[in-house]
């Protein structure tokens, strides 16, 4: 892959690193319920974020491939419980 077929989206950083936005914790909420997969709510939370919006909004071409890359970070939920406590009441 050539460097210039890369692309990095910051569209779904949210106002800041490491605060929340309602779309992380959609993601982190999704994905721990359906898959039993733990995002970190800094990194891959806001990445996964931005992934569900672009499928849902049809970015992607069918039979495209798409790769998720999850770096870890889950132990990083302990320290956002407050911004999950309305998914966790649900």
């Amino acid at each position: 892959m050539k460097r210039d077929e890369v692309i990095a989206n910051c569209d779904y950083v949210g106002p800041g690193y490491g605060l929340p936005t309602p779309g992380m914790i959609e993601a982190v909420t999704m994905l721990a319920r359906l898959e039993g997969i733990l995002l970190d709510p800094v990194y891959s939370g806001k990445g996964m974020a931005g992934l569900i919006d672009l499928v849902r909004n049809g970015h992607f071409k069918k039979g495209q491939n798409v790769v998720f890359l999850h770096t870890g970070g889950s132990v990083a939920l302990y320290g956002y419980m407050h911004a999950f406590k309305d998914a966790l009441a649900a």
